[in-house]
């Protein structure tokens, strides 16, 4: 956490330099014989020059630059990086200034990047080594916090808690609306578990899909659906009836063109989560909030490029686990949340960072605002109408993890995940002050794609699921990869040590969802985290299999694709064949990825107590909420979630 502070290196220098400290001063003779001629006076603290450090940060090595005087600490420079854009910029660009302007290496760490920050200031320390510093003095060197201000207060229409994807979206939709907005956010910058992800929404399109052309197996796998029973389908069996009508339709018509519709959506949705824990329960989602966010995705995705002003992107893509392809994109990650604050702002919203909600205020049973704290211990406390608490999810909590666990057998012992460090279940605690009824909090989504290396998403970055193939470390096929999430994250678990491959080829690089390049593929090669082989024999060396083996795997795997019909896995979507040298393979393991439980809502966003009863002037959007995902996420729902649902809280909160 970022504090105002007073260094006391300007004194240590000052005693080093007039020798006013017993003990402060080298030995003449042990100083000049490990510094040049040139520096090699008794009071020089490093010796002059620009020096190079490199330490492990959250997606790879963050590299500085540092150049030295005999006596100070003159400029940090990150020359290189592969942290997240957007959350990681407050280290990036806070962490070297403060190590300057403070002459110490135990500088605070920046709230939501905390590991960028230490990898900066380990960076740094490797640098000083190097320039012949005393690493150990400069972390001792006390930057000191000020005192906290006078108490901050303030009233306005609504507050929304978390300035992730679904924050975002209230405040907008509250602005829109006439309200006066204030976020709260509790780490250095917006964007949380949002900006982090793959930032693909799904949204049925028919209209567009109509005019693309259809995957291999996809209308075999609609030709099932007409085999389903509506007996089945509880609350969901007049949608199905529905489904079945339109797929009838289009059966006999164009088959040659893809096909999709609202109705197909909740049908997935629906099935992708049904699941039963491991206490015998099945637990499906609530029909009126997947009703909900079904048909109010496109509007909304629209409703962000028209009104909010993001800039939308035409790729359309199948994120792993999505079981269609109807993921809609943006043209960048940070443009949304750059587009969004602006909007919010121009309505004259406020944003305020590095300030942690700590407690609803309550008018009796009615929430009437929040008390807060900032990062210099400041205390703020802002009166509303309305709270929408968008926190996200506590996958990053992985104490909270384990104890509410009721769907995976074990959660592994050290398991990574994908999460931002902020996602640690603050709303939940929140809610619960006003009483609110909790829903699904034992069901966790693992991401079974993660990098084995950092934990972070790593195949998803590169290509749609459609292209696919997994193999486990003896070089064989084990899955169907176009399954659900929860589904592949099992079957990775059960191969040796969880670790397993994704097998791609050349020309599956140009389907990169505009979200990395070649250069950043080859990164990850330098990085370790893939393999890259001009042949499968050189692959499977890499990757310490059987070179027969993986090439089995790969030829059947492509006969498949040219059949349509995969007859070891029933995998029934496909895109391309692996063919075309140079191949790569992506070392993979399942991470925390996503909380389905939490804050029980109703189709209005606002927060349900124990009763059913509506908490009066409480809201809530996003991974914060539960009852719609049940058992397992489909990828690039949870997006949807947040925007849909974010839209609709802070519509409503301002007509609170």
């Amino acid at each position: 956490m970022r504090k105002n502070r007073r260094s006391t290196a300007l004194l240590l220098a000052l005693c080093l330099l007039a020798g006013l400290v017993a003990g402060c001063q080298a030995p003449a003779a042990e100083t000049e014989a490990s510094m040049p001629e040139t520096t090699a006076a008794a009071d020089a603290l490093y010796t002059a020059g620009t020096y190079t450090g490199t330490a492990a940060g959250r997606n790879g090595d963050v590299t500085v630059s540092v150049t030295f005087s005999e006596t100070a600490i003159e400029s940090v420079e990150i020359t290189d990086h592969k942290e997240s854009e957007g959350i990681a910029d407050p280290a990036i660009e806070r962490i070297p200034e403060d190590i300057v302007a403070y002459q110490s290496l135990g500088v605070d760490t920046i709230s939501g990047c905390t590991i960028t920050s230490e990898a900066i200031i380990e960076a740094v320390a490797a640098a000083a080594a190097a320039a012949g510093a005393d690493v150990d003095a400069l972390r001792a060197v006390e930057v000191e916090q000020a005192e906290a201000g006078e108490t901050i207060e303030k009233t306005v229409d609504v507050v929304v808690v978390g300035a992730g994807g679904a924050g975002m979206a209230a405040a907008a939709s509250a602005a829109e609306n006439g309200a006066s907005v204030i976020i709260l956010e509790k780490t250095a910058a917006v964007g949380g578990n949002t900006l982090a992800s793959g930032l693909a929404m799904n949204a049925a399109d028919p209209e567009r899909t109509s005019q693309m052309d259809a995957l291999t197996g996809q209308v075999a796998t609609l030709e099932e659906v007409l085999t389903y029973d509506e007996a089945e389908f509880g609350d969901f069996a007049d949608t199905l009836t529905t489904l079945k009508g339109q797929i009838e339709e289009y059966l006999a018509g164009d088959t040659s063109k893809s096909f999709d519709s609202v109705e197909w959506h909740i049908i997935q949705t629906y099935l992708g989560g049904k699941r039963t824990d491991i206490n015998g329960n099945v637990v499906e989602g609530s029909y009126d909030l997947i009703y909900t966010l079904c048909s109010n995705s496109l509007d909304t995705y629209h409703w962000l490029g028209d009104t909010v002003g993001i800039a939308l992107s035409d790729t359309i893509t199948s994120p792993v686990g999505s079981l269609w392809l109807r993921g809609h994109n943006f043209e960048t990650k940070q443009g949304v949340f750059d587009a969004s604050l602006a909007y919010v702002e121009e309505h004259g919203g406020e944003l305020m960072l590095e300030t942690k909600a700590e407690h609803l205020l309550l008018d009796g049973d009615k929430v009437a605002g929040v008390s807060a704290v900032m990062g210099d211990g400041t205390e703020v406390i802002v009166h509303a109408n309305a709270v929408i608490l968008t926190t996200g999810g506590f996958g990053a909590n992985e104490e909270m993890v384990r104890e509410y666990n009721t769907y995976w057998p074990a959660i592994p012992e050290g398991i990574k995940t994908t999460c931002v460090a902020s996602a640690t279940g603050d709303g939940i605690g929140l809610a619960l002050e006003a009483g609110a009824a909790l829903v699904d909090m034992g069901l966790t989504q693992l991401m079974p794609t993660a990098s084995a290396v950092t934990g972070q998403l790593a195949d998803g970055l590169l290509v749609p699921s459609q292209y696919y193939m997994f193999v486990n470390q003896e070089g064989n096929r084990f899955v169907n990869e176009y399954a659900e999430r929860d589904t592949l994250a099992a079957a990775a678990l059960s191969q040796t040590d969880g670790v397993f491959y994704h097998i791609a080829d050349q020309a599956m690089i140009p389907t990169l969802q505009n979200q990395a390049t070649q250069e950043d593929v080859d990164a990850m090669v330098e990085k370790g985290i893939m393999y890259k082989a001009d042949t499968l024999e050189e692959l499977a060396e890499m990757i310490g299999c059987p070179a027969e083996n993986l090439i089995t795997s790969v030829e059947k795997y492509n006969s498949y694709v040219d059949a349509g019909v995969d007859e070891d896995f029933g995998k029934n979507v496909f895109g391309s064949k692996i063919e075309t040298a140079p191949y790569y393979a992506v070392i993979e393991k399942p991470s925390v990825h996503h909380t389905m439980g939490g804050v029980q809502i109703n189709t209005d966003a606002q927060v349900l107590d124990e009763n059913g009863e509506v908490i009066e002037g409480l809201f809530a959007a996003g991974e914060v909420t539960g009852g719609i995902h049940a058992g397992n996420r489909l990828g690039g729902n949870a997006i949807a979630d947040c925007m849909v649902f974010g839209r609709i809280a802070g519509a409503n909160a301002a007509n609170e």
